[in-house]
């Protein structure tokens, strides 16, 4: 009798031990994204996912001519009061900020996932100034 006891607590105990480290896949949220129209000739679009412990986002970054300005976008990251910010501008490849019509791909994370937000800019190739779209942030998440 006690050795049946004993087989029947083990098992439980598997079999709850088991349940604790099978946890579900991750639960992930996408969202389109597209900065508003600021600048012209300049244009980013894509998508964010969310999951419980991060935020990734993928897309495309457009310049649409030779004027002077090389299109970026940055995101914002944001957890309570702490904050993350990420900026893509177009480059050659020497490195130095692209004038002219063009697309490249972006992609990147944060681990910070309360909320997420774009922002389209522009860069000045004569002063390497930034322009942002009068500070308006596109709330994706």
């Amino acid at each position: 009798m006690r050795r049946i006891v004993a087989v029947a607590l083990t098992t439980g105990a598997l079999v709850a031990g088991l349940g604790a480290v099978a946890t579900p896949a991750q639960a992930a949220t996408t969202k389109k994204w597209e900065t508003i129209d600021a600048f012209p000739h300049t244009r980013a679009w894509g998508q964010a996912t969310k999951t419980s412990s991060k935020f990734t986002w993928k897309g495309s970054l457009k310049d649409g001519r030779k004027d002077g300005w090389t299109a970026c976008v940055r995101f914002k990251a944001v957890e309570g009061d702490r904050y993350q910010t990420v900026r893509y501008i177009i480059v050659t490849s020497g490195g130095t900020a692209y004038d002219g019509p063009g697309i490249v791909s972006i992609s990147g994370s944060s681990s910070y996932n309360g909320k997420l937000y774009v922002q389209e800019c522009r860069r000045s190739k004569k002063t390497g100034q930034y322009q942002y779209a009068n500070k308006k942030w596109r709330k994706i998440f």
